[in-house]
């Protein structure tokens, strides 16, 4: 606008000391700025121009100037526009990622609380699987010696009932059987022999054979006692061996039961626990997503801010410098309306 003004100045004058005085006059008016200084010492230098010229030039310069508010104006709206659109959709980024933040920062918190209690029924179920594998190592144990004091209890009584037979045999069969004194004297001998002189039943026999058949007939009776007796206790052993064993496999099932239920349920919680420990990375990483977002949202929000509040200003010192061209364009205008006609 300066460089229009000083080329329409050039040939613009005000050819009469008339005007050169109300130019003086208005210029001691006027707030001193460089355009006005300038404006006035180019209408002052020259004097060569028509006034109706002059007053056409001045006049498209003011025409000019006051564009150039409308236009200065009308940047400032749209940049105003633009910035609070650019703020506003920065404001609800924010937000919405705060509101996220605040959601995962929960979930965390949550998964978090989560994992402990699992952690906690984890080691509890760890140490009650480990007693209840104890205990049916411990009940496999006991049934192990249980069957084999049942086995040894039934070999000895087997083995001593099957002496009180061969006892019984001897005696019926060679004692009081329709055998010669040779033949008894004979069997004795092989027993002895057999069995050994030590033997329980070598000895028994070897006794036995000096009584009379009344004795022996006694000794008799008093051995098929003995071995009733001792054949009770085999059946006793042998029921309480089946017994035991119903137990020992009822009691070990409901234990293998037991563990295996819990044990389930520990892979369950293993499993639970593997799949919150993956959601609670996840939302780590999601939170750290989230606070860089809202840590770079806000140095956005604060540099368009400055940008609009910088933008202000520059508008503001424009229109100020606008204003006060317009206003001394307008007033070397009024002066030149005033002036009589060449």
């Amino acid at each position: 606008m300066r460089i229009a003004i000083l080329l329409v100045l050039i040939v613009i004058s005000v050819t009469t000391e008339t005007h050169l005085t109300a130019i003086k006059q208005l210029r001691e008016k006027t707030r001193i700025t460089p355009f006005s200084d300038y404006f006035y010492g180019m209408l002052e230098l020259h004097q060569s121009s028509k006034l109706g010229e002059v007053v056409s030039i001045v006049q498209s310069m003011l025409d000019k100037l006051i564009a150039a508010s409308g236009a200065n104006e009308a940047e400032h709206s749209a940049q105003q526009a633009n910035y609070e659109q650019q703020i506003t959709k920065l404001e609800n980024t924010l937000e919405t990622t705060e509101s996220e933040l605040s959601s995962v920062n929960q979930q965390i918190n949550d998964l978090t609380t989560d994992l402990s209690s699992l952690t906690q029924s984890l080691s509890f179920q760890g140490q009650q699987l480990l007693l209840l594998s104890n205990q049916i190592t411990q009940l496999s144990d006991n049934h192990q010696q249980e069957v084999r004091a049942a086995e040894e209890k039934l070999n000895n009584n087997s083995r001593y009932l099957a002496a009180v037979k061969e006892v019984l045999r001897f005696l019926t069969d060679t004692l009081l059987g329709n055998v010669s004194l040779i033949e008894r004297e004979r069997a004795i001998e092989v027993a002895k022999k057999s069995l050994g002189d030590k033997h329980p039943i070598s000895i028994m026999i070897q006794m036995t054979s000096q009584y009379d058949d009344n004795t022996i007939r006694r000794v008799i009776t008093k051995l098929e006692g003995i071995a009733e007796n001792v054949q009770d206790r085999l059946d006793a052993i042998n029921t309480s061996s089946t017994n035991s064993e119903q137990q020992y496999q009822t009691l070990r099932s409901q234990f293998e039961t037991t563990y295996s239920n819990l044990d389930k349920d520990k892979q369950f919680n293993q499993r639970q626990a593997t799949a919150k420990d993956n959601d609670l990375a996840s939302a780590k990483r999601r939170q750290s997503e989230l606070q860089e977002l809202i840590q770079t949202s806000k140095e956005l929000l604060d540099q368009t801010r400055i940008a609009q509040d910088n933008e202000n200003t520059s508008y503001t010192s424009k229109r100020s410098h606008i204003s006060e061209e317009i206003s001394i364009v307008q007033s070397a205008l009024d002066l030149l309306s005033q002036l009589p006609a060449q």
